[in-house]
Protein backbone atom coordinates (compact mmCIF):
# COMPACT_ATOMS: atom_id res chain seq x y z
CA UNK A 1 0.00 0.00 0.00
CA UNK A 2 1.34 3.45 -0.93
CA UNK A 3 1.11 5.43 2.30
CA UNK A 4 3.11 8.51 1.34
CA UNK A 5 2.22 11.89 2.79
CA UNK A 6 1.75 13.34 -0.68
CA UNK A 7 -0.80 10.79 -1.78
CA UNK A 8 -2.62 11.03 1.53
CA UNK A 9 -2.81 14.80 1.18
CA UNK A 10 -4.21 14.47 -2.32
CA UNK A 11 -6.92 12.10 -1.13
CA UNK A 12 -7.83 14.45 1.69
CA UNK A 13 -8.03 17.35 -0.75
CA UNK A 14 -10.44 15.35 -2.89
CA UNK A 15 -12.66 14.62 0.10
CA UNK A 16 -12.65 18.28 1.09
CA UNK A 17 -13.60 19.38 -2.40
CA UNK A 18 -16.73 17.25 -2.10
CA UNK A 19 -17.61 17.96 1.54
CA UNK A 20 -17.00 21.68 1.90
CA UNK A 21 -19.46 22.60 -0.85
CA UNK A 22 -22.13 20.16 0.30
CA UNK A 23 -24.61 20.74 3.15
CA UNK A 24 -23.77 18.52 6.09
CA UNK A 25 -26.45 15.83 6.26
CA UNK A 26 -26.62 12.25 7.44
CA UNK A 27 -26.16 11.09 3.85
CA UNK A 28 -22.88 13.03 3.63
CA UNK A 29 -21.19 11.01 6.40
CA UNK A 30 -18.38 8.80 5.12
CA UNK A 31 -16.60 6.92 7.90
CA UNK A 32 -13.39 4.87 8.05
CA UNK A 33 -13.70 1.22 7.06
CA UNK A 34 -13.44 0.23 10.73
CA UNK A 35 -16.31 2.54 11.65
CA UNK A 36 -16.67 5.35 14.14
CA UNK A 37 -17.79 5.77 17.71
CA UNK A 38 -17.99 8.13 20.66
CA UNK A 39 -16.03 8.91 23.81
CA UNK A 40 -17.20 10.84 26.86
CA UNK A 41 -14.31 10.88 29.31
CA UNK A 42 -13.93 10.72 33.06
CA UNK A 43 -17.63 11.32 33.85
CA UNK A 44 -18.39 7.74 32.85
CA UNK A 45 -15.93 6.59 35.53
CA UNK A 46 -16.86 8.96 38.35
CA UNK A 47 -20.22 10.49 37.44
CA UNK A 48 -23.87 9.45 37.64
CA UNK A 49 -24.30 5.93 36.17
CA UNK A 50 -27.81 6.80 34.99
CA UNK A 51 -26.36 9.66 32.96
CA UNK A 52 -23.84 7.28 31.40
CA UNK A 53 -26.63 4.88 30.40
CA UNK A 54 -28.61 7.70 28.77
CA UNK A 55 -25.54 8.97 26.95
CA UNK A 56 -24.60 5.54 25.60
CA UNK A 57 -28.22 5.07 24.52
CA UNK A 58 -27.86 8.31 22.53
CA UNK A 59 -24.82 6.81 20.81
CA UNK A 60 -26.97 3.83 19.92
CA UNK A 61 -29.28 6.12 17.94
CA UNK A 62 -26.45 7.15 15.61
CA UNK A 63 -24.56 5.28 12.93
CA UNK A 64 -21.75 4.61 15.39
CA UNK A 65 -20.50 1.09 15.99
CA UNK A 66 -18.02 1.83 18.79
CA UNK A 67 -17.84 3.42 22.22
CA UNK A 68 -14.68 4.27 24.20
CA UNK A 69 -15.06 3.23 27.83
CA UNK A 70 -12.77 4.74 30.51
CA UNK A 71 -11.24 2.18 32.89
CA UNK A 72 -9.76 4.24 35.73
CA UNK A 73 -7.17 2.09 37.48
CA UNK A 74 -7.20 4.37 40.53
CA UNK A 75 -10.95 3.78 40.97
CA UNK A 76 -11.03 0.04 40.30
CA UNK A 77 -7.94 -0.94 42.35
CA UNK A 78 -7.56 1.69 45.09
CA UNK A 79 -5.75 -0.92 47.22
CA UNK A 80 -3.27 -3.37 45.75
CA UNK A 81 -4.94 -6.59 44.66
CA UNK A 82 -8.47 -5.51 45.68
CA UNK A 83 -10.69 -4.82 42.67
CA UNK A 84 -14.08 -3.16 42.38
CA UNK A 85 -15.16 -3.54 38.77
CA UNK A 86 -18.74 -2.39 39.38
CA UNK A 87 -18.95 0.85 37.39
CA UNK A 88 -17.04 -0.60 34.45
CA UNK A 89 -19.14 -3.77 34.41
CA UNK A 90 -22.18 -1.51 34.05
CA UNK A 91 -20.61 0.45 31.18
CA UNK A 92 -19.75 -2.74 29.31
CA UNK A 93 -23.26 -4.11 29.86
CA UNK A 94 -24.81 -0.88 28.55
CA UNK A 95 -22.56 -0.87 25.48
CA UNK A 96 -23.53 -4.49 24.81
CA UNK A 97 -27.22 -3.60 25.09
CA UNK A 98 -26.79 -0.98 22.36
CA UNK A 99 -24.90 -3.33 20.05
CA UNK A 100 -21.72 -1.24 20.37
CA UNK A 101 -18.17 -2.55 20.29
CA UNK A 102 -16.06 -1.28 23.18
CA UNK A 103 -12.60 0.22 23.25
CA UNK A 104 -11.27 0.13 26.80
CA UNK A 105 -9.11 3.07 27.86
CA UNK A 106 -6.85 2.24 30.83
CA UNK A 107 -5.55 5.29 32.66
CA UNK A 108 -4.67 6.88 36.05
CA UNK A 109 -2.47 5.38 38.76
CA UNK A 110 -3.77 4.59 42.26
CA UNK A 111 -1.93 6.22 45.14
CA UNK A 112 -0.27 2.99 46.27
CA UNK A 113 1.36 2.50 42.84
CA UNK A 114 2.67 6.04 42.30
CA UNK A 115 6.22 7.23 42.82
CA UNK A 116 7.60 9.45 45.51
CA UNK A 117 7.42 13.19 46.08
CA UNK A 118 5.36 15.49 43.89
CA UNK A 119 4.16 12.60 41.72
CA UNK A 120 1.88 11.57 44.57
CA UNK A 121 -0.27 14.59 43.70
CA UNK A 122 -1.13 13.39 40.20
CA UNK A 123 -3.21 10.29 39.38
CA UNK A 124 -2.01 10.83 35.81
CA UNK A 125 1.61 10.11 36.82
CA UNK A 126 3.00 6.83 35.49
CA UNK A 127 3.31 3.97 37.97
CA UNK A 128 6.49 3.53 39.98
CA UNK A 129 6.70 -0.06 38.70
CA UNK A 130 5.23 -0.75 35.22
CA UNK A 131 4.67 -4.35 36.32
CA UNK A 132 1.88 -3.17 38.63
CA UNK A 133 0.14 -1.51 35.70
CA UNK A 134 0.64 -4.59 33.53
CA UNK A 135 -0.92 -6.81 36.20
CA UNK A 136 -4.00 -4.61 36.34
CA UNK A 137 -4.31 -4.44 32.55
CA UNK A 138 -4.00 -8.22 32.32
CA UNK A 139 -6.75 -8.67 34.90
CA UNK A 140 -9.00 -6.38 32.87
CA UNK A 141 -8.17 -8.06 29.58
CA UNK A 142 -8.97 -11.48 31.05
CA UNK A 143 -12.20 -10.35 32.71
CA UNK A 144 -13.61 -8.74 29.57
CA UNK A 145 -12.12 -11.04 26.91
CA UNK A 146 -14.63 -11.48 24.09
CA UNK A 147 -16.51 -8.35 25.13
CA UNK A 148 -13.58 -5.95 24.86
CA UNK A 149 -10.85 -6.90 22.41
CA UNK A 150 -9.24 -3.47 22.03
CA UNK A 151 -7.37 -1.65 24.80
CA UNK A 152 -5.95 1.85 24.65
CA UNK A 153 -3.03 2.41 27.00
CA UNK A 154 -3.14 5.80 28.76
CA UNK A 155 -4.33 9.15 27.44
CA UNK A 156 -2.29 11.95 25.81
CA UNK A 157 1.08 11.12 27.42
CA UNK A 158 2.76 13.80 25.29
CA UNK A 159 1.11 16.43 27.53
CA UNK A 160 3.00 17.08 30.80
CA UNK A 161 -0.17 16.99 32.93
CA UNK A 162 -1.17 13.54 31.69
CA UNK A 163 2.19 12.05 32.65
CA UNK A 164 2.32 13.72 36.06
CA UNK A 165 4.97 16.23 34.91
CA UNK A 166 7.69 13.57 34.90
CA UNK A 167 10.86 13.96 32.86
CA UNK A 168 11.45 11.74 29.81
CA UNK A 169 7.74 11.23 29.17
CA UNK A 170 8.25 9.17 26.01
CA UNK A 171 10.75 6.87 27.73
CA UNK A 172 8.49 6.33 30.72
CA UNK A 173 5.48 5.69 28.51
CA UNK A 174 7.45 3.23 26.40
CA UNK A 175 8.38 1.33 29.56
CA UNK A 176 4.68 1.06 30.34
CA UNK A 177 3.94 -0.30 26.85
CA UNK A 178 6.78 -2.81 27.08
CA UNK A 179 5.27 -4.19 30.28
CA UNK A 180 1.60 -4.07 29.36
CA UNK A 181 1.63 -5.39 25.77
CA UNK A 182 2.75 -8.96 26.57
CA UNK A 183 0.57 -9.01 29.69
CA UNK A 184 -2.61 -8.17 27.77
CA UNK A 185 -1.71 -10.56 24.94
CA UNK A 186 -1.21 -13.39 27.42
CA UNK A 187 -4.61 -12.69 28.97
CA UNK A 188 -6.42 -12.29 25.65
CA UNK A 189 -4.44 -13.23 22.53
CA UNK A 190 -7.11 -11.62 20.33
CA UNK A 191 -6.71 -8.21 21.95
CA UNK A 192 -5.44 -5.17 20.05
CA UNK A 193 -3.15 -3.02 22.21
CA UNK A 194 -3.24 0.63 21.18
CA UNK A 195 -0.63 3.16 22.27
CA UNK A 196 -2.27 6.21 23.82
CA UNK A 197 -3.92 8.86 21.68
CA UNK A 198 -1.53 11.81 21.32
CA UNK A 199 -2.75 15.38 21.67
CA UNK A 200 -2.15 18.15 19.12
CA UNK A 201 0.95 20.01 20.26
CA UNK A 202 3.88 21.84 18.69
CA UNK A 203 7.56 21.13 19.26
CA UNK A 204 9.44 17.98 20.24
CA UNK A 205 6.37 16.49 21.94
CA UNK A 206 4.09 16.94 18.94
CA UNK A 207 2.37 13.66 18.04
CA UNK A 208 4.92 12.71 15.35
CA UNK A 209 7.80 13.97 17.51
CA UNK A 210 6.64 12.04 20.57
CA UNK A 211 6.07 8.90 18.50
CA UNK A 212 9.61 9.18 17.12
CA UNK A 213 10.90 9.43 20.70
CA UNK A 214 8.95 6.30 21.57
CA UNK A 215 10.57 4.38 18.73
CA UNK A 216 13.99 5.63 19.82
CA UNK A 217 13.22 4.30 23.31
CA UNK A 218 12.40 0.84 21.92
CA UNK A 219 8.61 0.93 21.56
CA UNK A 220 8.49 -1.04 18.30
CA UNK A 221 6.85 -4.39 18.95
CA UNK A 222 5.10 -3.15 22.10
CA UNK A 223 1.88 -1.87 20.50
CA UNK A 224 -0.43 -3.12 17.76
CA UNK A 225 -1.70 0.30 16.68
CA UNK A 226 -0.87 3.93 17.36
CA UNK A 227 -3.48 6.58 18.17
CA UNK A 228 -4.02 10.30 17.75
CA UNK A 229 -6.51 13.01 18.67
CA UNK A 230 -6.93 15.02 15.45
CA UNK A 231 -8.84 18.05 16.67
CA UNK A 232 -8.91 20.70 13.92
CA UNK A 233 -11.04 23.42 15.56
CA UNK A 234 -11.61 26.27 15.27
CA UNK A 235 -10.52 26.69 11.65
CA UNK A 236 -11.32 23.24 10.33
CA UNK A 237 -9.44 20.65 8.33
CA UNK A 238 -8.35 22.88 5.46
CA UNK A 239 -7.58 26.06 7.40
CA UNK A 240 -4.16 25.17 8.79
CA UNK A 241 -1.47 22.92 7.37
CA UNK A 242 -0.18 22.23 10.90
CA UNK A 243 -3.24 20.93 12.71
CA UNK A 244 -4.46 17.73 14.29
CA UNK A 245 -5.04 15.95 11.01
CA UNK A 246 -1.61 16.81 9.60
CA UNK A 247 -0.20 15.29 12.80
CA UNK A 248 -1.84 12.00 11.83
CA UNK A 249 -0.27 12.09 8.38
CA UNK A 250 3.16 12.77 9.87
CA UNK A 251 2.72 10.03 12.46
CA UNK A 252 2.10 7.64 9.61
CA UNK A 253 5.40 8.71 8.04
CA UNK A 254 7.20 8.02 11.34
CA UNK A 255 5.64 4.56 11.49
CA UNK A 256 6.63 3.76 7.91
CA UNK A 257 10.19 4.90 8.60
CA UNK A 258 10.34 2.59 11.62
CA UNK A 259 9.06 -0.52 9.87
CA UNK A 260 5.45 -0.30 11.07
CA UNK A 261 3.75 0.53 7.78
CA UNK A 262 1.22 -2.22 8.37
CA UNK A 263 -0.09 -0.78 11.64
CA UNK A 264 -3.09 1.50 11.84
CA UNK A 265 -3.55 4.80 13.61
CA UNK A 266 -6.76 4.89 15.64
CA UNK A 267 -8.40 8.29 16.10
CA UNK A 268 -9.47 7.91 19.72
CA UNK A 269 -10.70 11.49 20.11
CA UNK A 270 -11.82 14.11 17.60
CA UNK A 271 -14.45 16.84 17.48
CA UNK A 272 -14.89 20.51 18.33
CA UNK A 273 -16.17 22.65 21.19
CA UNK A 274 -19.27 24.82 20.71
CA UNK A 275 -18.29 27.46 23.27
CA UNK A 276 -18.38 31.23 22.71
CA UNK A 277 -14.63 31.91 22.95
CA UNK A 278 -12.42 32.41 19.86
CA UNK A 279 -11.67 28.66 20.04
CA UNK A 280 -15.35 27.75 19.80
CA UNK A 281 -17.47 26.92 16.76
CA UNK A 282 -21.18 26.79 15.98
CA UNK A 283 -23.09 23.52 16.23
CA UNK A 284 -23.27 23.41 12.44
CA UNK A 285 -19.51 23.91 12.12
CA UNK A 286 -18.91 21.27 14.78
CA UNK A 287 -20.87 18.78 12.69
CA UNK A 288 -18.99 19.79 9.55
CA UNK A 289 -15.59 19.31 11.18
CA UNK A 290 -16.59 15.89 12.48
CA UNK A 291 -17.76 14.83 9.02
CA UNK A 292 -14.61 16.25 7.41
CA UNK A 293 -12.24 14.33 9.67
CA UNK A 294 -14.24 11.11 9.26
CA UNK A 295 -14.06 11.58 5.50
CA UNK A 296 -10.34 12.30 5.54
CA UNK A 297 -9.73 9.14 7.56
CA UNK A 298 -11.83 7.11 5.13
CA UNK A 299 -9.87 8.54 2.20
CA UNK A 300 -6.41 7.53 3.39
CA UNK A 301 -7.59 4.04 4.27
CA UNK A 302 -5.05 3.20 6.99
CA UNK A 303 -6.73 4.54 10.12
CA UNK A 304 -8.59 2.49 12.66
CA UNK A 305 -11.95 3.57 14.08
CA UNK A 306 -12.54 7.26 14.85
CA UNK A 307 -14.10 8.36 18.15
CA UNK A 308 -16.00 11.62 18.52
CA UNK A 309 -15.45 13.44 21.80
CA UNK A 310 -17.90 13.87 23.39
CA UNK A 311 -21.48 12.61 23.61
CA UNK A 312 -22.85 15.35 25.87
CA UNK A 313 -21.80 18.78 27.07
CA UNK A 314 -20.64 19.02 30.67
CA UNK A 315 -22.15 22.49 31.18
CA UNK A 316 -23.70 24.13 28.12
CA UNK A 317 -24.58 27.29 30.06
CA UNK A 318 -20.90 27.97 30.72
CA UNK A 319 -20.25 29.59 27.37
CA UNK A 320 -16.65 30.57 28.18
CA UNK A 321 -15.51 27.04 29.04
CA UNK A 322 -14.03 25.12 26.13
CA UNK A 323 -13.93 21.77 27.91
CA UNK A 324 -17.58 22.00 28.98
CA UNK A 325 -18.97 22.19 25.43
CA UNK A 326 -17.54 19.30 23.42
CA UNK A 327 -20.80 17.33 23.33
CA UNK A 328 -21.77 16.41 19.78
CA UNK A 329 -25.14 14.79 20.46
CA UNK A 330 -26.57 16.46 23.57
CA UNK A 331 -26.42 19.64 25.61
CA UNK A 332 -25.96 19.23 29.34
CA UNK A 333 -29.75 19.56 29.79
CA UNK A 334 -30.33 16.70 27.32
CA UNK A 335 -31.37 18.72 24.28
CA UNK A 336 -30.19 17.39 20.90
CA UNK A 337 -27.38 19.22 19.14
CA UNK A 338 -27.11 19.66 15.39
CA UNK A 339 -24.67 16.78 14.91
CA UNK A 340 -27.21 14.37 16.41
CA UNK A 341 -29.30 14.79 13.27
CA UNK A 342 -26.31 14.58 10.94
CA UNK A 343 -25.07 11.37 12.56
CA UNK A 344 -28.48 9.76 13.13
CA UNK A 345 -28.71 6.08 12.22
CA UNK A 346 -30.27 5.59 8.81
Amino acid sequence: MDRSLGRAAALVALVLSMVVTTPVTAHAVVAPADGYGFAQGYTWATGDPDDARREIAAVGRTGASWVRLPLDWSVVEPHSGRYDWGYFDNLVKTADSQGLRALGLIYNTPLWARGEGARLLFPSAPPRDPADFAAFAAAAAKRYAGRINAWEIWNEPNLPLFMGFVQDKAVRFTEMLQAVHPAIKAANPKATVIAAGLSPLLGDDSPPGFLAQMYAAGARGSFDAAAAHPYVFPGGLAADSDNGWSDVLRMNEVMVANGDAGKKIWLTEMGASTNDTPEGVSQQEQARQIVDVLGAAAAVGWTGPAFIHAVRDLDTANRDDREANFGALLTSDWQPKYAATVLARQ
